[in-house]
């Protein structure tokens, strides 16, 4: 990597704290999502960064709504990460702000979740800086001009931001689930699609048996692990997505209709929380009415609704049980 300034400042470190070693909130723990951003930070600039307790009253910025859905706001996270940045490019005409936030847990399989969100994060940061790039590829500087000599600017302007937002829907001693919402807009560009990634782990997944083939870590499992096997769960599902569409007064096209596959049903984004399980559209997903802009959406679905497919000794038994 060709830049460390940001990666060698984060030392913060919350009272009584530093000594947990799944936590690991040094700046070794932190240099996957700081070496993201590094890598497009100009030389000589830092990031501000700050570890908290999940209650902080320091946590998030005025204005700056941290979640786009509801449920996980306040939820069961433990500490949090942020990352504040507002820089010109070196290379472009363009200007970024950054306000990333994500949760990190201790105890029980700690080392594995933090990894996979810190991967998460890191992959959000390197895809919204490539796909601005890619977007204006235009505004890239010449070799004679300057980012500094106002009179070239060549730019629309418009500044980029991307603000990541993380919360866990729920956690108990065997199950946590995390949402990650990805809110950003491009330089100079009109709209911008606001991505989410769900993670969803049962600490004890190995003593449990595998129902989806999935090449996920074991720990980590998708949508049909919460099922029993050829209950015929993905056309229940589809039928409380239509339900839902029709009491929201939305009017699915036969076309939309026929699209929602068992395939493509397994493949939704999902969080488990303590009495629904949410399924989250990405954006500008037109087969889903809920999901349809630039923005995430969200349905929420009582277990009750779906007691007679959910497997008694899949993930959803650390709720039932709990």
């Amino acid at each position: 990597m060709r830049k460390y300034a940001v990666a060698l400042a984060f030392l913060l470190v919350a009272p009584g704290c530093g000594s947990n070693a799944d936590l690991t909130t040094t700046e070794s723990g932190e240099l996957l999502v700081l070496s993201a951003v590094a890598e497009f930070l100009p030389d000589g600039q830092v990031c501000e960064e700050q570890f908290l307790s999940a209650d902080s009253p320091e946590r998030g910025w005025e204005g700056w709504v941290r979640a786009q859905w509801e449920t996980g706001i306040d939820g069961f996270e433990e500490f949090v990460v942020q990352i504040t940045c507002g820089f010109d490019s070196e290379d472009y005409w363009f200007s970024h702000e950054l306000q990333i936030e994500y949760p990190l847990k201790t105890g029980e399989a700690a080392g594995v979740i933090n990894s996979e969100v810190r991967s998460a994060v890191a992959r959000g940061v390197l895809d919204y800086f490539i796909e601005s790039r890619d977007r204006f590829s235009e505004l890239r500087l010449t070799g004679e001009e300057q980012r500094s000599d106002q009179t070239q600017h060549r730019g629309c302007g418009g500044s980029g931001y991307l603000a990541i937002s993380g919360v866990v829907p729920y956690s108990n001693d065997g199950l946590h689930s995390v949402y990650l919402s990805f809110g950003q807009n491009h330089p100079c560009a009109n709209t911008t699609g606001n991505p989410v990634v769900t993670l969803n782990f049962d600490m004890f997944g190995d003593r449990y048996p595998d129902m989806s083939s999935s090449h996920k870590p074991r720990m980590s499992f998708d949508l049909p692990d919460l099922f029993k096997d050829g209950s015929g769960w993905e056309a229940e599902l589809v039928e409380v997505i239509l339900r839902r569409w029709t009491e929201s007064g939305v009017e699915a096209s036969e076309m939309v209709v026929g699209k929602l596959t068992d395939e493509l049903v397994r493949s939704l984004d999902f969080t488990m929380g303590p009495g629904t399980l949410a399924l989250h559209a990405q954006p500008y997903n037109l087969l889903f009415p809920w999901g349809g802009g630039a923005s995430s959406d969200h349905l929420e679905i009582d277990y009750e609704e779906l007691a007679e497919y959910l497997h008694p000794d899949g993930p959803y038994r650390l709720i039932l049980n709990n």
